[in-house]
């Protein structure tokens, strides 16, 4: 579903007719408050975070930090204009053994991502009396870079350090560092013992320009009593609903839905390409070995280039030389 400007309240009916439209599909609620001015952006992204486990063969704990990053980099498609082919990448880059971490998103809903360790071995700490994946050990200490493009001129860079790890705290930091915009961000991915993903999603609240101290207040009241975004999730809570609860003693208002999906532009024309940037001795010793395999790193596709596709490219990149 492409962007709608609502601006409905979120009554009963407009949840009804939510729960109706989605079903189980992935999607994204953006509302404001009619009383002051507050936004939240709420993600459920279940689904997609199975898809990416499948395509890239991941552990779980694997499976957890990717999915975080995933809705992060969807919850920071806030910083795009909604609708259309704007996009832009997170990476985290840590020294723990999962390597580096990668998610695009575009203004569409659409995300694709990779880590660089799919098979990193499960680390656990305690927490409230309760196992949880060590996501900040599994990640390490170093940077996290936002890139958007806007689809003109040089995309914009900037980078912070992780502060956490844990990817929620780092995006929140960078959000206040880079964009000057102080939020509550809350990522969570509940993985079954058999490995799959259960429920994922996460969501971002924010105090817009003109807000009240007391309705920040509010809001900061609110964001600490929520229990975790995968408890509301497994509880069948909607993204409608965690809007209510972040906006507790307000009236929330739609402003817009996103539908969110698994989505990579990779395809062998875009591998053939990275072919005819080989020097022609490469290109040459791959169609003596018979052919070769290119593996696109944000959703595990193999494109294979026979000897004799191979000896075509090698033409048109000799034409092109000359």
């Amino acid at each position: 579903m492409e962007r709608k400007e609502l601006l409905k309240d979120l009554d009963q009916q407009v949840k009804n007719d939510l729960e109706n439209y989605f079903k189980d599909r992935d999607y994204g609620v953006i509302a404001v408050t009619k009383e002051d001015a507050l936004r939240a952006f709420v993600v459920r992204t279940t689904n997609l975070c199975e898809v990416a486990r499948l395509k890239h063969k991941l552990s779980p704990i694997a499976a957890a930090v990717l999915g975080r990053a995933l809705a992060g980099a969807l919850l920071l498609t806030s910083l795009l204009k909604h609708g259309t082919n704007q996009r832009l990448l997170l990476r985290i880059e840590g020294d723990g053994p999962i390597g580096l971490v990668v998610a695009e998103a575009n203004a569409k809903g659409e995300v694709r991502g990779f880590v660089e360790n799919p098979n990193v071995e499960t680390f656990v700490k305690e927490a409230d009396g309760k196992k949880k994946f060590d996501i900040a050990r599994a990640v390490g200490k170093g940077t996290l870079t936002v890139i958007k493009d806007f689809g003109f001129g040089k995309p914009y860079e900037s980078s912070v350090p992780l502060v956490s790890g844990e990817i929620a705290e780092d995006i929140a930091y960078y959000l206040l560092k880079s964009e000057q915009i102080p939020s509550a961000v809350s990522l969570g991915v509940l993985v079954n013992e058999d490995g799959k993903v259960e429920v994922a999603g996460g969501f971002l609240a924010q105090p817009l320009p003109g807000a009240t101290d007391k309705a920040i207040e509010k809001l900061e009241e609110n964001v600490r009593k929520i229990p975790p975004i995968t408890t509301l999730l497994k509880e069948c809570k909607r993204p409608e609903d965690i809007v209510e609860l972040i906006f507790d003693g307000f009236s929330p208002q739609l402003l817009a839905l996103k539908e969110l999906s698994f989505r990579c532009r990779c395809s062998k024309e875009i591998a053939k390409n990275s072919i005819l940037m080989l020097p022609e001795e490469e290109i040459k010793e791959l169609i003596k070995e018979g052919g070769v395999s290119i593996k696109c790193n944000f959703c595990g596709t193999e494109y294979f280039f026979s000897a004799k596709e191979l000896e075509e490219i090698l033409q048109e990149k000799k034409q092109g030389d000359n």
